[in-house]
């Protein structure tokens, strides 16, 4: 699951455009810019060596263009459409935050309780809040950095577990530092948000979501993968490319991305995703202003390049960061044979998201470079 703008895991190629029709209204797109975001998703196909991309661009939840590119799988030569279904990784992330975030609108979780009150036997469960969980300040090792699951999830061998079973990885572990104190990405923290919602909630994680966003809100691509290729007939398969070739990418076992990172999604329903929620129909808006702003003084430490220094700060699932003096909120993922990016700017709701199923893909460069475009060209 990545974060780059920072990484969480880290023959003859032929670039293929499907020509489907989208739904949502095209009209918000000239001619020149839909011309213009093709040229750069084919460049990116060749010059990143990915198999295949879903890009859409929209504007508060409205779908105004979305494209598949290149191949989805490779062995039948089967190309990407716009309603190829990806592993989104960490943009997973979002939909868990607001789920808590539901539930604290419910009365029944308090952002500032610690987490014992909800996970007595957790990690450091008296030592760490709701909210420091949230906002990724809590201090809790990583459990994908234990030697061995990171190496069973290399090399395609990871066996099904509960997401207890992988929070258990970090038991005994000492913080990193004093919660609230800094922030430090660690999937453990979302890891332990999905344990808080099955046990508030008394209902399975997948069920959860399912109930509460995804069917409310016509998500209907979206949904909790179990293993990496969505079911369905049109799902992204994963690659690697070393070489000079793509190596195709295991089906493995996803349940050790689970709350932090087990989704799969499509780029028409992340759109309409992003409008409904920053127009505060998933949560209220004022608690829409608490999911998106980061805590005071903890900055995001992210890449020194130019084109990817953009963080400010985490604030629940999304990130708060700055383009050529623009406002964005922005998350990414990252997994072995996935990458995937969701760029929204505020003022204006433009929101482009990018899907790839290719491990060394880097969507967070693309989608800035077709927003840049669409903005030097309105």
């Amino acid at each position: 699951m990545t974060l780059t703008m920072r990484t969480f895991l880290c023959a003859t190629f032929c670039a293929l455009l499907t020509s489907v029709a989208v739904p949502g209204r095209a009209d918000g797109l000239s001619a020149k810019q839909i011309a213009a975001i093709g040229t750069i998703a084919n460049a990116a196909l060749v010059n990143q060596h990915v198999s295949g991309m879903e890009v859409g661009v929209g504007r508060r939840g409205t779908l105004l263009y979305a494209q598949g590119y290149g191949l989805r799988e490779r062995a039948d030569h089967r190309p990407v459409t716009p309603r190829t279904i990806f592993p989104i990784g960490s943009i997973t992330k979002q939909f868990t935050a607001a789920a808590v975030m539901m539930l604290v609108q419910r009365g029944k979780v308090r952002l500032d309780a610690v987490v014992s009150r909800y996970l007595p036997s957790a990690p450091h469960a008296r030592d760490v809040t709701v909210r420091e969980l949230l906002d990724q300040t809590s201090g809790l090792p990583d459990y994908l950095e234990n030697p061995a699951l990171y190496r069973s999830i290399v090399d395609g061998t990871v066996q099904q577990r509960t997401i207890a079973q992988y929070v258990n990885l970090v038991a005994g572990q000492p913080l990193h530092f004093k919660p609230g104190s800094k922030w430090e990405y660690s999937n453990t923290n979302y890891a332990l948000l999905g344990m808080l919602i099955e046990r508030v909630s008394e209902e399975a994680y997948a069920t959860f979501l399912d109930d509460a966003i995804f069917t409310p809100l016509g998500l209907a691509s979206t949904s909790y993968l179990t293993t990496f290729v969505a079911p369905g007939p049109d799902s992204a398969h994963g690659y690697t490319y070393a070489k000079g070739a793509f190596a195709p990418v295991g089906n493995y076992d996803l349940s050790w991305g689970n709350a932090a990172g087990a989704l799969g999604s499509t780029v028409s329903d992340l759109v309409r995703w992003d409008g409904a929620f920053l127009a505060g129909r998933v949560i209220p808006p004022k608690f829409v202003e608490i999911a998106t702003t980061p805590p005071a003084g903890v900055p995001v430490i992210v890449s020194k390049r130019p084109q990817d220094n953009v963080a400010l700060g985490y604030a629940f699932g999304w990130v708060d960061g700055r383009d050529e003096g623009r406002k964005i909120l922005w998350h990414n993922g990252g997994l072995i044979g996935a990458r995937a990016m969701n760029l929204v700017f505020p003022s204006d709701g433009l929101e482009i998201v990018v899907l790839t199923n290719d491990t060394g893909a880097d969507p967070d460069a693309l989608a800035l470079r077709i927003a840049r475009m669409l903005y030097s060209s309105s």
